[in-house]
């Protein structure tokens, strides 16, 4: 989705008071606090994932522990791929939780 139209539509949701949109992480759904994270960096991608603001800021918390020069546009290619790694990471590690704990408390058959 276009990031201007996916922009307006959750301002639109926020406004209802509803979102279809929920935290990829922990499934919050409150439209109040839902963001787009831009998964690979504001400056490599403009593909985003819905986030609560807490989740949000874990995630964006671990991309930070990379030194500037790697998180920029600029950076070489061997920096893109270690920002890249460790975005997807933090993310999968958060759905990696819940996806444990879903699993132990499902009765699957």
């Amino acid at each position: 989705m276009d990031k201007s139209i996916s922009k307006r539509s959750i301002k639109r949701q926020k406004l209802e008071g509803k979102t279809a949109l929920r935290c990829i992480e922990c499934a919050e759904d409150d439209p109040n606090v839902i963001e787009l994270h831009h998964v690979y960096g504001r400056n490599n991608s403009e593909e985003t994932v819905p986030l609560c603001k807490n989740c949000h800021f874990k995630i964006t918390k671990q991309q930070n522990k990379l030194p500037r020069k790697v998180r920029a546009s600029t950076a070489s290619r061997e920096d893109n791929i270690r920002f890249i790694l460790v975005s997807m990471g933090a993310l999968l590690e958060g759905m990696g939780k819940q996806l444990r704990m879903i699993g132990l408390e499902v009765d699957l058959i």
